[in-house]
């Protein structure tokens, strides 16, 4: 530490206030543990503790001052008898009009970033100056924080000579270590790359930078594979639903998590849980942590003023299904009556109980019980009067035609030879009462109590993909032979239409996938919606830019034209309206720069073709595209 550099950026800084205030601790309270919102000095006059910062633990007792950089975790615990303090926390930032050279000494310095703590020599002087600052701004008044801002400037002179004087060890905190530990203890809130960076005090790129050099992989990798790790142990060892277990994890959105959870795990996360608990394997990552057993942590909300506590860690216990509960009580009364009957009544009741056994377990053996989203829901075992609004397409795939859905998902031309006997009921309860169904299947949530009032009803989320959905569709209705059969003619299909296209559009040639036509705004689409029958079906590669800037959780960005040059790739298709749209993209300024136009390898396919995301539909589409391709290498 130079401290002839610390003067100088210190005299170069905007300085605010945040907070100041006392507090007092007693050796018998739960230990403190909060993460600061802003850099912060603490300054103990009585007491004895152990203070960790950032995982760093130091012995604190009167007259001495630790500090730590904003987003460090302040962990308090051994008090003896008490311990009481002054915590000051405040903000220092250079002037963006500083010269370059002065912020690029301040970006390597971190002045306000660092951990140290130590007992200072002119300790009643240190002291008067804080429990003035204390008592200036409880006044709550202009002229009081200023005098608090004139007394903070002496104290940082004071400290910045006994540093420098006593030689102590000044440590900058690992950005990546403070990221990890943050992670691992608040993996269920929203994290972002953006909020970890203002956290911390550090730019975007530099906390990416750091993080992958240091571990090898992101930060997003490494906050999926947290949340993964703890879904593992709630699915193994707790009864909640899917949606407590994504929701308890930090994934609002079950069909994300379902999505997310196989593709790091291997397995949806129902199979997973199915699984024989012997087969199970879970070795999750252990690291130092400051409380991993802690059931408690302690917030510091700035901007409300006062500490707040936050419960973690309870679990529900799912409740048992009304069916189950009646199949039951029919039993026990049977046997009660058996109970209860004379002697001379034995033999014909004994009949009787037979007969009622019996037939209990014939109206048991007519339905199942199936593990969902929502939780245990009993379902018939052979349904025979299956509706489904958004699943029709999924529903002929397995053989199944449903006896009722909504129009708009029978109008992919894929499906158009299915029509013959199924009803169209739109958004009519009442129509859905007429078809008297014994089974609805749904993919819409808001719709799921207003279902299950008709008839037993499944959500499957409508976001799954498709292998993810058969897979749900297999196991509700023992499907899984019919899903074995169609997956491996569709995986034979997709990889012969696979090496057609390889054939000509070669592994280092891109293709960008847009919608909109030349004269509109453009929607660019990643590996989802009408881009997935591309990349994911064909395996075809888009452009390192729409790689990059296309976020899994929403594959489609809004483009404008001038923008094309960015992300255009080696082929384009563009999808239309086919039927009343076509365009000459030669003849379009920015278009008729792009090497895919001037190759005449841009294709126009139908939008609305292209929309349907059941598995005949997502067929069709690679195979279309397949033939689109093959015809074009044919007229050139």
């Amino acid at each position: 530490m130079n401290i002839d550099d610390h003067i100088l950026l210190w005299k170069s800084a905007t300085i605010q206030v945040f907070d100041i205030r006392y507090i007092k601790i007693h050796g018998d309270e739960q230990p403190s543990s909060f993460r600061l919102p802003a850099s912060g000095f603490l300054y103990a006059i009585k007491g004895k503790a152990n203070v960790i910062l950032d995982n760093k633990s130091y012995m604190i007792e009167s007259f001495n001052i630790a500090h730590a950089g904003k987003g460090s975790c302040l962990h308090i615990s051994a008090v003896e008898d008490s311990l009481e303090y002054y915590l000051i926390l405040y903000k220092a930032t250079l002037p963006i009009t500083s010269r370059k050279g002065m912020l690029a000494l301040w970006e390597r310095e971190k002045p306000v970033q660092l951990q140290y703590a130590f007992q200072v020599t002119n300790a009643l002087t240190l002291q008067e100056k804080i429990e003035t600052m204390h008592r200036e701004w409880l006044k709550q008044n202009n002229i009081g924080h200023f005098h608090v801002k004139s007394l903070f400037y002496q104290i940082i002179y004071e400290l910045l000579q006994q540093l420098h004087q006593q030689h102590v060890n000044v440590q900058q905190p690992d950005p990546v270590e403070q990221i990890q530990n943050y992670i691992d203890e608040y993996y269920n809130l929203p994290i972002t790359r953006e909020s970890l960076a203002q956290m911390l005090n550090y730019s975007v790129p530099y906390i990416a930078k750091q993080f992958k050099q240091k571990t090898g992989r992101s930060i997003i990798d490494y906050l999926i594979q947290i949340r993964i790790q703890k879904a593992r142990q709630l699915l193994i060892h707790t009864t909640l639903s899917l949606q407590e277990v994504a929701s308890s994890v930090g994934y609002e959105d079950v069909s994300y998590f379902i999505r997310i959870f196989k593709k790091h795990s291997g397995l949806t996360p129902m199979k997973f849980k199915q699984q024989p608990k012997q087969h199970k394997s879970y070795r999750p990552m252990y690291r130092l942590s400051l409380s991993n057993d802690k059931k408690w942590i302690q917030h510091y909300i700035d901007n409300d003023n006062y500490y707040q506590y936050k419960q973690k860690g309870d679990l529900l216990m799912n409740k048992k299904t009304k069916s189950s509960m009646m199949t039951t009580l029919l039993l026990c009364f049977t046997l009660l009556l058996s109970a209860c009957s004379g002697s001379a009544m034995n033999t014909t009741n004994n009949v009787e109980t037979k007969a009622a056994t019996n037939q209990a377990a014939e109206v048991q053996s007519t339905t199942k019980i199936v593990s969902t989203v929502k939780g245990d829901v009993e379902i018939p075992v052979d349904p025979k009067r299956v509706v489904t609004d958004t699943y029709p397409g999924f529903l002929l795939t397995l053989g199944i035609k449903p006896v009722g859905t909504q129009e708009l998902y029978m109008k992919s031309p894929y499906l158009k030879d299915h029509n013959e006997g199924i009803t169209y009921f739109e958004d009519s309860l009442e129509a859905v009462v007429d078809l008297k169904p014994d089974l609805i299947i749904t993919g819409d949530e808001k719709k799921y109590e207003a279902f299950s009032k008709i008839a037993p009803t499944v959500l499957i989320p409508f976001t799954l993909e498709m292998d993810e959905t058969l897979e749900e569709f297999s196991r509700i209705l023992d499907k899984e032979e019919e899903v074995k059969a169609w997956l491996d003619d569709y995986h034979q299909r997709v990889a012969k239409a696979k090496q057609t296209v390889q054939n000509i559009i070669s592994k280092n040639q891109t293709v960008t996938i847009l919608a909109g036509g030349a004269k509109n705004d453009i929607t660019l689409y990643g590996n989802g919606y009408t881009g997935r029958s591309f990349y994911d079906g064909l395996g075809l590669t888009p452009p390192s830019k729409v790689i990059d800037d296309i976020d899994p959780e929403k594959p489609w960005l809004q483009l404008s034209p001038e923008l094309l040059t960015e992300y255009a790739g080696d082929y384009i298709f563009m999808a239309v309206d086919k039927a009343t749209e076509t365009y000459d993209y030669k003849s379009e300024p920015v278009w008729k720069t792009l090497d895919a136009v001037q190759n005449d390898q841009i294709f126009e396919i139908d939008g609305w073709s292209f929309w349907f995301s059941d598995p005949i539909s997502i067929l069709g589409q690679i195979e279309e595209v397949t033939e689109m391709i093959v015809q074009q290498v044919k007229r050139n």
